[in-house]
This record gives structure tokens, C-alpha cells and sequence, in this order.
């Protein structure tokens, strides 16, 4: 699934369970699943991970790392919701970290138009002479924990408090029973997520294979994102022999059409091969490709609506290939099929045939 959002009315903790176990995740007051992330930096993959507590042992440098916690501050662990010095707290964390992330540690735990609280959620408090200098959430499930967030006062950087209230957490779990730490998603190539991977030896999870695997097994060429543009890639490169340009887009609406239920309609992947136009300029000849099942789509798409203001400040990549917002509706098929020479086959055909012109790369 590239991407999917469940509002569930109640989330029993074995629900919780399977949907982690399963490369799910929770965004506010529901839960979500990714393949793909498509930010400033391009196109990348979001692969989910876990740390097995059943035989985890700490290595020394973490240990230390707890240690010198404990010696100079006071930890507390409880189920008390947010107050305002967790959100003056986040301020302060947001302004020094900086990134895409949202204005209000209110915004990452709950959702406005959704009444009642999902998750059973705890927190980790860590002190310095009865000030918050640090705090982590966390959920239990019956058999596992999520990490939501952990945010840290900038001014007691040296103590380590974005990984140390982790590992608290992950201590919690191994002295509560529990069988795994869930921290989200890694992202190779960016080094903003590799914090994640500083407890320990991880897991990941392989969507098609539905299993889970060692991260350390985990290759660049394995890559969902890696894949999808290897697979336009050889698309592209069939058509620049049969000398029909093409252009590389893409196309973070691909989220909004999820979010909706469009994808039977619409285009879906945040990355496609336009390989043609009609003279209006509204209708696009396109080639995606679908890496998990092996098939190209070669298919005519309408712009419908500009999606711009919808899809909000940083709606596309300052890397990689340049961003269609327009939501496109989709026309008509000519085919999918598991060759990419078919894919190529069907596009020369659409541009002899039909109303359509080659666009200049």
C-alpha cells in the first residue's frame, strides 16, 4: 500500500499489535502506513522498524548514557496528559531542530475533529531540579510499544535526551514483558531518521513479503523508491531509442488521492514518465510503474484541479524531478502489463494515433 489512513472508533491493544506488526503507525488519533516519502530532498522510502526486547541487552556506551541520566536528573514515568510546559518545552525543541514538523505538540497527539483519545499513552518525564527538560510518549499495546515523540530542552544537548528517553522506553518495555520497541520509520539517505537505529540491532519490515527482516540486510537496490525509478528508467530509455522524449515528474498529490479513496480514478504514485500531451494542454499520455506487482501502466490523464494551496507550503521537492499539482483524472487505459517494452510499445502507438505531441524534456 503506498499510502493509507484508518480512523478506528477503538484500537484494542492486540489491534495495536497487528497493525504495528504489520508496518503500521500512529498519526494523531488514528493510524497510517507509508511506502514512500516525497519531501524537499525527492523521492525516498519509508521503511518501518522494530527492536526485538525478548534477549536485548544494552551495549555499554548506552548504558553509560542512562547512567549519567539518572546521576543529574530525575526520571518519572506516568500517564498524565500534555500541559503547558510540554508545549513550551516543544517550542523551544522545534526552534532548534527545525524541519517539517507540526506547530503544537497538540497537533501530533490528537486530532481536532475527533472526539475521545485512541491510544493508551504514557510518558517519560526527565527533570533537572523539578524543570521539564525533556519528555518522550509512548503507547501499549498488549505485546508492544510505539514511540510517538521525544522532545528535549536544547540547552541539556550533552546529555543525550532524544535517544536517552528512547531507551528509557525501550527499559520500560523489557521490565514490563513486552516483545518489541516500535519507533516509526528509518529513511536511507536521509541522516535525520539514523538516530533510530543508535538502540540497536533492528528489524524492518518488507511489505512484500509481509515479514520482518534485519535492517543490516537491508540494500539501497531494495528500495520501493529505488525500484519505481529503476523501473521508469528502463521505460524512458525504450522510448529515447524510438526517439520520443519523455519527462520525469513528481507528483506529491499522490496522498491527497489516497486520503480521498481516488486512486481507482486517479493517478496514484508520487512518481511518473509523461510522455506526452494533447494540444490543450489538460490531458497528459502517462507511464507509471507498480513495483511491488512488477507492471507498468501506460494510461491518459485530465487535470482537473490545481492542488497547490490544498497540498500547503513545501509542495515540492527542491531535488529531484519537477512536481505536477494538479490532481489527474484518469481518461482512458491503453494497458498494464509486466513489460516495460510493452509499456513502450503502447506509448508509440498513442502518439501516432491520437491528438498527442511529444514533450520537450
Amino acid at each position: 500500500m503506498t499510502f493509507q489512513l484508518l480512523r478506528p472508533e477503538i484500537l484494542p491493544p492486540e489491534a495495536l499489535d497487528a497493525l504495528l506488526a504489520s508496518g503500521w503507525y500512529r498519526m494523531r488519533q488514528s493510524v497510517f502506513t507509508c511506502r514512500y516519502l516525497l519531501g524537499r530532498r525527492g523521492l525516498h522510502t519509508a521503511v518501518w522498524t522494530r527492536l526485538p526486547l525478548r534477549g536485548y541487552q544494552f551495549r555499554p556506551s548506552l548504558r553509560r548514557r542512562m547512567r549519567r541520566i539518572h546521576a543529574d536528573l530525575e526520571v518519572t514515568i506516568n500517564s498524565l496528559p500534555p500541559g503547558e510546559e510540554h508545549e513550551e518545552l516543544y517550542a523551544r525543541y522545534v526552534d532548534h531542530v527545525g524541519g517539517d514538523r507540526a506547530e503544537t505538540l497538540h497537533d501530533v497527539l490528537y486530532d481536532d475533529d475527533q472526539p475521545g483519545v485512541l491510544f493508551q499513552t504514557r510518558q517519560i518525564q526527565v527533570r533537572h531540579r523539578g524543570r521539564l527538560v525533556a519528555y518522550s510518549f509512548f503507547d501499549e499495546g498488549r505485546d508492544s510499544l510505539q514511540s510517538v515523540i521525544g522532545v528535549y530542552d536544547p540547552a541539556y544537548a550533552r546529555y543525550g535526551l532524544g535517544v536517552g528517553t528512547m531507551l528509557l522506553e525501550v527499559r520500560y518495555g523489557i521490565e514490563h514483558g513486552f516483545r518489541y520497541h516500535y519507533a516509526g520509520y528509518v529513511v536511507p539517505g536521509v541522516p535525520a531518521f539514523d538516530y533510530k537505529r543508535e538502540v540497536g540491532p533492528l528489524q524492518y519490515y518488507d511489505p512484500d513479503a509481509h515479514a520482518w527482516r534485519p535492517l543490516s540486510d537491508l540494500e539501497d537496490e531494495q528500495l520501493p523508491a529505488s525500484k519505481l525509478r529503476r523501473g521508469l528508467d528502463q521505460v524512458a530509455s525504450r522510448l529515447r531509442q524510438l526517439g520520443i522524449p519523455t519527462r520525469l515528474r513528481s507528483y506529491p498529490p499522490y496522498r491527497v488521492v489516497y486520503m480521498n479513496d481516488l486512486q481507482d480514478r486517479c493517478l496514484a504514485s508520487p512518481l511518473f514518465l509523461e510522455c506526452g500531451r494533447a494540444v490543450s494542454d489538460d490531458v497528459s499520455l502517462v507511464v507509471s510503474h507498480d513495483p511491488s506487482a512488477g507492471t507498468w501502466a501506460v494510461e491518459a490523464y485530465h487535470r482537473s484541479r490545481d492542488l497547490s494551496e490544498l497540498l500547503g507550503e513545501a509542495p515540492a521537492p527542491d531535488a529531484g524531478p519537477p512536481a505536477d499539482l494538479s490532481l489527474l483524472v484518469r481518461l482512458d487505459r491503453a494497458g498494464v502489463s509486466p513489460s516495460p517494452e510493452d509499456a513502450a510499445r503502447w506509448v508509440a502507438r498513442a502518439l501516432g494515433r491520437g491528438p498527442w505531441r511529444c514533450v520537450e524534456p
